[in-house]
């Protein structure tokens, strides 16, 4: 099973519709923000983070998966976490079978959302949005 989850951020990073929300080098992280108390004590701050969801199972076509997934872009306000949802749910509706980082990102699929929710422990402003992402099993060599 190849890893889904770091392409997904890896698609986003190459995203200048994304990437251009963040004043610096965007904050894009996979299953979880940083632990690092200063990184913490300087939220809330703009960033996105990738976590596979449950859900029933859609099962893939031969060598592909389909996986449940939701971004939860945080934000300085409800409105700076809404836009930068608007910009990931974009980037990810265009995507159309490219290979990042040896994985076949075939597509995303939105399935829910968006969601504004506060991170229940912070309080920082945040917006969810879940999706279906198909990716191949196999990892593309690359060249």
């Amino acid at each position: 099973m190849t890893d889904y989850l770091s392409a997904l951020r890896g698609y986003l990073m190459a995203q200048a519709s994304v990437t251009s929300l963040f004043a610096g080098i965007p904050d894009i992280y996979v299953l979880g923000i940083p632990s690092d108390e200063a990184w913490i004590k300087a939220m809330p701050v703009k960033c996105v983070v990738l976590v596979p969801t449950g859900g029933a199972q859609n099962p893939g076509i031969g060598y592909t998966t389909r996986a449940n997934v939701e971004a939860v872009c945080y934000g300085e306000s409800d409105y700076e976490a809404y836009r930068l949802e608007r910009a990931v749910s974009e980037a990810l509706k265009t995507l159309n079978r490219e290979v990042v980082g040896g994985v076949l990102l075939h597509n995303a699929t939105l399935v829910g959302g968006p969601i504004q929710a506060r991170d229940p422990e912070t309080l920082w402003p945040a917006m969810r949005r879940q999706f279906s992402i198909r990716a191949d099993e196999r990892e593309i060599g690359i060249s």
